[in-house]
């Protein structure tokens, strides 16, 4: 099965445990989901990941990958 890029400026809705592609560039992930909770990874396998804090409901992201831990969540992410 493919790996679904988010696409930057576009709202997308991450489904719980589904593995989605960051776009290439930094980015800042906006998510205004009551409880939302992200892992960010390096690989698609999430061998290894971290748990990403939310400040205001916003977390820096860059070229990797991300999946929704705690429910759906609807998510946008704004370049520069």
């Amino acid at each position: 099965m493919a790996t679904e890029l988010i696409q930057r400026g576009i709202p997308t809705t991450l489904t719980q445990n589904v593995v989605y592609a960051l776009p290439g560039k930094f980015g800042i992930l906006f998510s205004s989901t009551a409880g939302a909770a992200f892992e960010q990874s390096n690989t698609v396998g999430f061998a290894a990941d971290i748990n990403m804090v939310l400040t205001d409901g916003e977390s820096p992201v860059a070229g990797a990958f991300i999946r929704s831990t705690a429910g759906d969540a609807l998510v946008i992410i704004r370049g520069f």
